[in-house]
């Protein structure tokens, strides 16, 4: 499934960890992302969708939140995206 992405953020919940998250829309509207037991955003590491962050940033998209922080600085607005689950 591909996406293309409209913000790669780390965003700071309180405290010193901030959350990676990079919000894409669907290429083909309709299309739902759906995780597998390891998913992977452009072989980065998804540990899970944020529904209520997505909706919150927008209609349609999709929030992916990546395991590991440093992986949001591979993504930047405009860039395509696959979804790969394995």
């Amino acid at each position: 499934m591909e996406f293309v992405v409209e913000a790669s953020l780390l965003v700071n919940e309180g405290g010193v960890q901030c959350t990676p998250v990079v919000f894409a829309r669907p290429l083909r509207s309709g299309d739902r992302a759906q995780l597998g037991e390891r998913a992977f955003l452009n072989g980065m590491r998804v540990v899970a969708l944020d529904p209520e962050r997505a909706a919150r940033r927008g209609p349609g998209l999709i929030a992916f939140v990546l395991e590991d922080a440093m992986d949001a600085r591979q993504f930047r607005p405009g860039d395509r995206a696959t979804l790969e689950s394995r």
